[in-house]
């Protein structure tokens, strides 16, 4: 009898096991994805040949890089608007050395990419962290001023494929274990940066900072340092993109992701982080980027106006931050009337007949 009733206790409800999942953002995304993959395969099967998925994963790997460093800056309830153009100084900095060092390392070309995404991450963090310029305000204005500096040194030149070494290019035709290595690069951001996000104090300060700023800061958080690190990150991402960039495409100008702020902030809002900060995980984002990639690989097949893509998005967009905006006003009004509770309980303690107190 204790035997059976062991067995009974260790039963599985599926019911339970769904309304637990249908609670998880992550895995709603998941099943929004592949309904999405699902209807386009429907109408053009080309969509499921592997040679087509393959783009589908190098393109989405780019933007799921900078939509990793995009969600910090939004979890922080800040954003950043400048990481296109960072892409581009960073991409033809260091591809403009390769085409004089043709003999270079790549880790050379890597290393200048890199710390050049840095530096102009710093810059944001600066204006942003220390000069206290609204993030939208700052971030409009490197924009401006990152993209004019790559126009300037650029001077109208594009560098061509032919120009840069075949070790370079080969980057992203590596495969290991059958899968390129841009998409295993593009996992291990993803894996480092959700368990940052998950597991350290430097994570769990950034939803603090996104929550409720005054009060992070009454509980003793470095809101300046946090807000540093997040741009400086966003920044270092941008970089190793730009990096990543030629290897991909080829060839570099100063007017190559045009769109990327774009791209990054629906990705990272489709996937659920919140735009009001606090809320929302890096894997939301990624998963985010793909649905995004799917899509522009969908509307290409199937032959259907760019515009269309953009409404569906500019679409999302809104009805996330809308659904934000309910929840964070419901929440307020329920804060507001749980430190009102008490106090009318007192009052109506007091109020009643026959109390001792009175």
């Amino acid at each position: 009898m204790a035997g059976t009733i062991a067995i009974a206790n260790l039963s599985v409800n599926p019911l339970r096991i769904l309304r637990r999942l249908l609670h998880v953002r992550e895995f709603i995304l998941v099943v929004a994805f592949f309904v999405i993959c699902f209807g386009i395969a429907l109408r053009e099967p080309r969509f499921l040949q592997f040679s087509n998925l393959e783009q589908v994963a190098l393109s989405a790997c780019l933007v799921l890089i900078v939509a990793v460093g995009q969600a910090l800056v939004i979890i922080a309830r800040q954003i950043d608007i400048s990481v296109g153009a960072n892409v581009a100084v960073s991409a033809f900095l260091s591809a403009q050395w390769l085409e004089g060092n043709p003999e270079g390392s790549v880790l050379v070309v890597l290393a200048i990419a890199c710390s050049t995404g840095l530096v102009l991450g710093i810059g944001n963090a600066l204006a942003v962290a220390v000069f206290r310029v609204p993030a939208i305000v700052a971030t409009l204005g490197t924009l401006a001023i990152y993209r004019g500096g790559a126009i300037l040194i650029a001077e109208g030149r594009q560098i061509s494929a032919t120009a840069l070494p075949d070790s370079y290019e080969g980057i992203t035709d590596i495969d290991l274990a059958g899968l390129p290595l841009l998409v295993w690069l593009a996992l291990l951001v993803t894996l480092v940066f959700a368990l940052i996000m998950r597991y350290t104090r430097f994570g769990r300060n950034l939803y603090a900072l996104g929550s409720d700023p005054e009060n992070a800061r009454i509980a003793g958080i470095d809101e300046r340092w946090h807000l540093g690190m997040t741009f400086a990150i966003c920044g270092l991402l941008c970089g190793l993109v730009g990096f990543l960039w030629g290897a991909r495409f080829g060839t570099v100008d100063s007017t190559i992701a045009p769109e990327l702020h774009i791209e990054t902030i629906s990705a990272v809002v489709v996937g659920g982080v919140s735009i009001f900060g606090g809320s929302g995980t890096v894997l939301g984002a990624v998963i985010g980027a793909l649905i995004f990639a799917v899509l522009q690989n969908g509307v290409q097949l199937l032959g259907i106006s760019q515009f269309w893509l953009q409404a569906v998005l500019g679409g999302a967009i809104l009805a996330t931050v809308l659904f934000y905006g309910t929840l964070a006003r419901r929440a307020e009004r329920h804060e507001r009337e749980s430190r009102r509770r008490p106090v009318l309980v007192r009052l109506a303690g007091a109020a009643r007949p026959g109390d001792p107190e009175r």
